[in-house]
């Protein structure tokens, strides 16, 4: 039992044959670079269809028909999920104390992949569940006992463009709802491992809002060694969340189309246009291990509503996380904390009611595999 569980503990991974390619690569040595990538590609790893697209370009390059490489069957299937518990804690203007709650999850992701030739299909079917415990106790979070998600989805992908297209059916309590989303990336120009690009998202929610996304992009991928991404670039949201007008500081002077008994008891809604920043950097060591650090910036001004006071809102938002993750044979298992800032500049007519500030901070850990 002890040389089995050595024997799979050091046995090679994809990254580390992936690595030994690129070595020979740098060095000349083309016959066995050509080897070791399609050694790494026989292995089950997050850089399959990156590696097929190399042994496609060097079977070019050396004359061989597009169609001879070392993958005899084009069709894969696979197997992924995740189980996990976030720990929550929340805070917000107004509130004497923190809400302290928990959510255990569970998500399963069975796909199957499609790669003839110079491009790769996916098709993807997903199932989530998740319990929140201590739910009393997280009353202006506004989570249920428990959700249920249904997912399908498809993604193309080149050598150098993604393309993914999704829908999402949610059971949230006694809520029915539809998402819908698209995600387009195009590399523009590429040297060695660092890549440009541009990067437009759209998502619909049939109970809530609809945004689209425009960036430009910057990414960094290594099987071993520094990883890490940038998006730059602006989002169109046609919803703000949940403001409510105040009745104790504004009169239907300020909308003559509301009543005295309606103000008070309306959620308002407009459009929100905005600068975004997203980041994520990581470090991959040879033994498996890998720490990973993300931050999401955002600020935004409501651009239309009801009123001219409503347009005089604006939006700050601030993301972080920090993981810890340790990769043994398929299972790559987890352990990290997230904190997420909101911040409203309120004009006078919405500060009463509305909360000007919050913060969530999660602790999070689990074990994510693809089998």
């Amino acid at each position: 039992m002890v040389l089995m569980f050595a024997t799979a503990l050091f046995a090679e991974t994809q990254e580390e044959a992936y690595y030994r390619a690129m070595k020979a690569e740098e060095a000349g040595d083309i016959p066995a670079a050509l080897q070791a990538f399609e050694e790494a590609a026989a292995l089950p790893g997050d850089y399959t269809e990156e590696i097929q697209g190399i042994i496609r370009d060097y079977n070019v390059a050396l004359g061989k028909p597009s169609g001879d490489t070392a993958i005899e069957n084009p069709w894969e299937f696979h197997v992924a999920g995740e189980l996990g518990f976030h720990g929550m804690r929340y805070k917000a203007t107004g509130m004497d104390d923190r809400e302290i709650g928990g959510e255990l999850f569970l998500y399963v992701n069975p796909y199957v992949d499609y790669a003839p030739g110079a491009w790769s299909h996916t098709f993807a079917a997903s199932v989530q569940s998740d319990y929140f415990l201590n739910n009393d106790e997280l009353s202006l979070l506004d989570t249920n006992d428990w959700n249920f998600f249904l997912g399908l989805e498809y993604t193309l992908f080149g050598r150098s463009m993604l393309l993914d297209l999704g829908y999402v059916f949610n059971i949230e309590g006694e809520e029915l709802s539809s998402d819908f989303y698209a995600w387009f990336e195009q590399d523009l120009y590429r040297y060695e491992k660092q890549r440009l690009g541009l990067v437009a998202g759209a998502y619909y929610q049939t109970s809530g809002p609809m945004s689209l996304n425009l960036y430009g992009s910057w990414r960094r991928t290594v099987p071993q060694g520094l990883n890490g991404s940038v998006y730059v670039g602006v989002s169109f949201q046609n919803k703000i969340d949940s403001i409510y007008i105040n009745e104790y500081n504004v009169s239907p002077d300020v909308d003559s189309s509301v009543t005295d008994e309606e103000w008070g008891h309306r959620e308002e809604t407009g459009t929100l246009f905005g600068s975004v920043f997203r980041s994520r950097i990581s470090y991959k060591f040879k033994n498996r291990i890998a720490l990973e650090l993300k931050m999401n910036l955002y600020f935004g001004f409501a651009i239309s509503g009801p009123n001219n006071e409503y347009k005089k809102i604006k939006k700050f938002s601030n993301f972080w996380s920090a993981t810890f993750s340790w990769k043994y044979w398929k299972m790559n298992y987890y352990l990290g904390l997230e904190h997420k800032y909101n911040r409203y500049f309120l004009p006078r007519a919405y500060a009463g009611i509305n909360r000007k500030k919050s913060v969530l901070s999660q602790l999070k850990l689990g074990v994510k595999w693809d089998i």
